[in-house]
């Protein structure tokens, strides 16, 4: 692009036009950040300024697209000689009204051979590393460790920090944004909180959008009623960076519940809602993903839309539980509220001890699992893990045991059975206690204390299976999981679940890209692997190797099944049908409908499978090479 007048905030006005709230298609007003929008108009009026190669900033032609489909290159990357140049990228900061930053790592203070480097802020970032009020507030990613936290490399380096930012306030910086990297064929990765296990919003010589400002919350009354689905009731219209604690506080506030996560950071409009969304309500309401009414939403094109039922009908489908990160920027969600009930919770624990042997203790662990369809159909909610470290001295911890619309009365009936299963095999059970609040807010904040949500580690590495109902219907093939789980824990050292169902609500739309093997789901489960602090790539990639090898068992004893998108091994077998399931084939042609160019990519996401990252090693996947077509 060659600019023909003097670039600078007096010659050029951001690129927005502030459209009628009420201008909205689905008939909920806009909130402000949706109202100031990139029009036709907006990009005509940019021949005012004498730019050449205005086209960067056209809307795309999907048909177009799809006939250059076959001649895709390589998304540019720094240094090449088609890379925007500093005046171009300082242009498009001004059209998006001052919103672009440099993406320069946020560890950068900590390191002697960059500008940035200040050992006392160096010590600052270091403290407060793993905090989420540390890394929520960063823009970049945090791929990046400081010293403290560093591999073996001596030296920092961009890594898979993406080159630009734009901090999102508006839905027109959005689709400039969109547009800009469509145009010039620039790689395009999106951030709402960070939360992904697999770094989907991470990519080296991207530009990314970060949508954590869309923190809008609007409660639509008691009696709302959704014209395009029929529903009548309590609901929310939530900006997509709206996180669990904000939304929680607000449905508190007027005696209503939301189906949300444990975790009070994560962003509900995200990867989250995206990639179906478990949560403690899920056996009494369905996913996260089912609630969701109507989403706005910038298409790959640029193209800003309301989509529901009846507009896009087959992209409300994929938005809601297809995964993040691939069919579009969603900017804000109408979602359903439940009447608030009381919640009662239940931890305890029991171990191996000198009256209780490592057989016995597995026989316990296998009464616990025998309630589990019990208990999922009572509404309930658990949250366990196990210990063995050695093989022979383990753990068995609930915390804890969420029950929805009980009492401590209610739940210790409904305990009862397993205590005195325990106490017929001699296990001592510790720790037993009763909770009862008032909610969903008291319940997480009181459970889940925010210091519990440390974030920013980098030596550790997660897979996970769901494992079906079915399998609790035959005694031989609970005995083959149980066996499968016990032969990983006793040599992982640990492993955690949940416990849980997801509910058939006929009041909810549940026709949606959620895999149909977590309809089935009875407990998720998972296991990790460790590395140490100073590991090597090779190192890290034999560590993770060898936990997709732990996980093969898990997969013989639930053939069919599949792994939680959103909480998964990035090198997952097979990935397609275990994240989406027999949803995928339908999914992928959705992808070459609505995003022909390969504009979003995202690691294991819908179309990933046709491109690749370059200098990767096997296992060990990072995002700081050039993206490219296979």
């Amino acid at each position: 692009m060659v600019v023909l007048v003097s670039v600078t905030t007096e010659t050029i006005a951001p690129a927005v036009e502030a459209v009628a709230f009420d201008a909205a298609s689905s008939g909920i007003e806009y909130f402000d950040f949706g109202s100031s929008q990139l029009t036709a108009n907006v990009i005509a009026n940019l021949t005012k300024y004498n730019l050449t190669g205005t086209t960067a900033f056209n809307f795309g032609d999907n048909e177009a697209a799809v006939e250059k489909r076959a001649t895709r290159s390589c998304k540019v990357f720094p240094g090449d000689h088609v890379w925007p140049s500093d005046l171009t990228w300082f242009l498009l900061d001004l059209l998006l009204g001052g919103a672009l930053v440099d993406g320069v790592p946020a560890a950068a203070p900590c390191y002697k051979d960059w500008p940035q480097y200040d050992a006392v802020k160096c010590d600052e970032i270091t403290a407060a590393w793993t905090t989420p009020q540390y890394q929520l507030p960063d823009l970049r990613g945090g791929q990046l460790r400081p010293s403290k936290h560093r591999s073996h490399r001596r030296q920092l380096y961009s890594g898979s920090n993406p080159s630009y930012v734009v901090k999102v306030t508006n839905v027109a910086q959005i689709q400039l944004a969109v547009n800009f990297a469509r145009n010039l064929n620039i790689r395009l990765i999106v951030k709402n909180k960070g939360h992904d296990f697999n770094g989907k919003s991470s990519g080296a010589g991207a530009l990314s959008i970060w949508t954590h400002a869309l923190q809008s919350v609007q409660y639509l009354g008691a009696e709302y009623h959704h014209r395009i689905s029929g529903y009548t009731g309590s609901a929310f219209k939530i900006g997509s960076g709206t996180q669990a604690l904000k939304l929680y506080e607000a449905a508190d506030e007027l005696g209503l519940h939301v189906v949300g996560g444990i975790a009070r950071t994560v962003g509900i409009g995200g990867g989250y809602t995206a990639g179906g969304g478990h949560s403690p309500l899920m056996s009494k309401y369905g996913v996260a993903a089912d609630q969701v009414l109507s989403m706005e939403v910038v298409l790959p094109n640029s193209r800003f839309v309301s989509v529901d039922e009846k507009n896009y009908p087959d992209l409300f489908f994929a938005l809601r539980g297809g995964g993040g990160s691939t069919w579009g920027i969603v900017t804000s969600l109408v979602i359903r509220a439940y009447p608030k009930t009381p919640i009662t919770t239940l931890t305890y624990s029991f171990a191996t001890g000198n009256n209780v042997s490592t057989e016995t203790f597995w026989s316990g662990v296998d009464a616990v699992f025998a309630q589990f369809p019990a208990y999922a159909d009572a509404g309930m909610y658990s949250y366990w893990s196990i210990m063995c470290a050695p093989a022979t001295t383990c753990s068995f911890s609930m915390a804890p045991q969420w029950g929805n619309d009980m009492d401590t009365a209610e739940l210790t009936a409904v305990s009862a059975p397993l205590f005195s299963n325990l106490s017929a095999l001699h296990i001592p059970v510790t720790d037993t206690k009763y909770t009862k609040f008032d909610g969903v807010l008291n319940t997480v904040i009181n459970t889940w204390p925010a210091e519990s949500e440390a974030v920013g580690a980098w030596n550790f590495h997660t897979a996970s299976r769901l494992f079906p109902r079915s399998n609790w219907e035959d005694d031989s093939k609970l005995a083959a999981q149980t066996n499968a789980l016990r032969k990983s824990v006793e040599t992982a050292g640990m492993m955690l679940g949940y416990n849980f169902k997801t509910a058939v609500n006929p009041s909810v739309n549940q026709t949606n890209a959620v895999n149909p093997a977590f309809r089935e789901t009875l407990m998720h489960a998972m296991l990790g692997a460790v590395w140490g602090q100073e590991a090597t790539p090779e190192e890290i990639a034999a560590a993770k190797k060898n936990l997709v090898e732990m996980l093969q068992p898990w997969r013989k004893a639930s053939p069919g099944a599949g792994a939680y998108l959103n909480e998964a091994d990035i090198n997952e077998p097979n990935w397609q049908q275990a994240f989406y399931g027999s949803n995928y084939d339908y999914l992928y042609s959705l992808k070459q409908k609505y995003d022909p160019w390969g504009l979003l990519y995202a690691t294991t996401a819908v179309g990933s499978e046709d491109w690749h990252i370059t200098d990767q090693l096997e296992y060990y996947p990072t995002q700081n090479g050039r993206l490219c077509p296979k």
